[in-house]
């Protein structure tokens, strides 16, 4: 229980009533009574306003939430009383939910139910567990706050941010996708069964003009294919050390695995097959190459509950495994980063048959303090030094994505949430040519 500013003016107008009566000596018998008749008020007002028992909680809403988006956490608060309950209501929220203001407030009418709505912004992946919520009601004489608690327990899913593939997914509907930049990559169809005609553009395959229809249209006129399905896209997505820095105000792992999820939705928008291979030191999960709706929401539920780790991830332990389960060629999407040519000659040896078998791409994230530091003004001896050592450490990525490319790796370097469009277009380019 706590008092009210109602009782703390009640307790200031006793004090000056007290302060009057000392010129008259009656200040002990008026304190007395003054205080006494607000003890009584104060007992009266706990006693004629119940709370326990008197409020029913309902959670309400999407349990589904996005990481790093700001979403409402809904629940609605039923007043089983015959008086209006004014209500403060605090709700128990996990330390990885940033939140700007955790005490609601309202009125409830008698036996009406009243939502409430919290406004969070998850900072972690994960299944979180919400229970209690508190609820403090005012006194109907308005003197006290009486408080109670209430067990309300749902589990909330923090998954990848989903409001960012419902806006790739807009985009999928288009049949396009934007990498950085301007530049447009369309899926275009070829090699497969014939589809239609359309008008011929700058970049089209000669050998597919249709010199009768161009003819008859005056205008150069090519075939169109429907293009090969079921090819085989592998997803692996690398849970070390590496992947666990900043890029804003995701981890380098968490961009990776939006890229992985919307990567995986366009193969099966293609009708394509994605596998899902996750290591670290050891395989942790692989999910063969499927499609539909089950599988994605397969992919969907491993990856919103991956951990990283501070280990050193083994490149030769996830390719062999790989190399062990598929026979046919594909193409090999990995998600990873690595800071030193030892580790280029470390993954050459992983990679030997992986390459020869497969097409390999690999995506690493850019260190954005790296960047900054190459940019830094110098004003003193200490600039210089981080300045030199950015350059230099700058000029070793460089050396990295060339040695990957010529052990025949096509490496990306990617900026923070280009990875998604730059995964999406890699596969896309694949898609239109012969390499699979």
């Amino acid at each position: 229980m706590t008092f009210t500013k109602k009782f703390l003016m009640l307790m200031i107008l006793n004090m000056m009533l007290i302060a009057i009566s000392m010129p008259f000596n009656l200040h002990l018998e008026t304190f007395i009574v003054l205080n006494g008749l607000a003890l009584i008020l104060v007992m009266v007002d706990y006693y004629i306003t119940p709370v326990k028992k008197v409020f029913h909680i309902e959670r309400i809403g999407d349990y589904k939430l996005s990481l790093l988006e700001e979403e409402i956490i809904s629940f609605k608060v039923y007043n089983k009383d015959s008086a209006i309950a004014t209500i403060e209501v605090l709700h128990e929220i996990p330390s990885t939910f940033e939140c700007n203001n955790s005490i609601l407030k309202g009125k409830i009418n008698p036996h009406t139910n009243e939502e409430f709505e919290l406004m969070v912004k998850p900072t972690k992946r994960g299944t979180f567990i919400l229970k209690e919520i508190y609820i403090r009601r005012q006194g109907k004489l308005g003197l006290i706050k009486k408080d109670t608690v209430i067990n309300c327990v749902e589990e909330y899913k923090v998954y990848p941010s989903l409001k960012n593939l419902q806006k790739y997914h807009k985009m999928l509907r288009k049949d396009y996708l934007l990498s950085s930049g301007n530049n447009i990559i369309k899926k275009k169809a070829q090699d497969g069964e014939f589809e239609s005609l359309r008008e011929y553009v700058k970049g089209d395959d000669i050998r597919k003009i249709h010199w009768i229809k161009s003819a008859k249209e005056n205008k150069l006129m090519v075939n169109q294919y429907e293009p090969e399905n079921n090819k085989h896209i592998y997803i692996l997505l690398d849970t070390g050390r590496s992947m666990s820095y900043q890029v804003n105000a995701y981890t380098k792992l968490d961009l990776g695995i939006n890229a992985a999820l919307f990567l995986s939705d366009v193969a099966c928008y293609n009708k394509d097959k994605s596998g899902l291979l996750v290591f670290n030191r050891k395989v942790d999960t692989f999910i063969k190459p499927s499609k539909g709706d089950h599988h994605r929401n397969r992919i969907l539920e491993t990856l919103y509950q991956i951990e990283g780790t501070k280990f050193t991830s083994s490149y030769e332990e996830a390719l062999f495994h790989l190399s062990k389960y598929e026979k046919r060629r594909s193409l090999i999407c990995i998600f990873t980063d690595i800071d030193t040519l030892q580790e280029v000659d470390y993954i050459q040896k992983s990679l030997g048959y992986i390459i020869r078998k497969h097409h390999v791409v690999m995506f690493l994230l850019k260190d954005e303090k790296l960047q900054e530091a190459t940019k830094i003004n110098i004003k003193n001896k200490k600039d210089v030094y981080i300045k030199g050592i950015a350059y230099k450490m700058s000029d070793e990525r460089k050396k990295i994505i060339r040695a990957l490319h010529a052990i025949g790796v096509t490496s990306i370097e990617c900026d923070g949430e280009d990875i998604v469009y730059k995964a999406v277009n890699e596969y896309m380019k694949v898609k239109n040519t012969n390499i699979l």
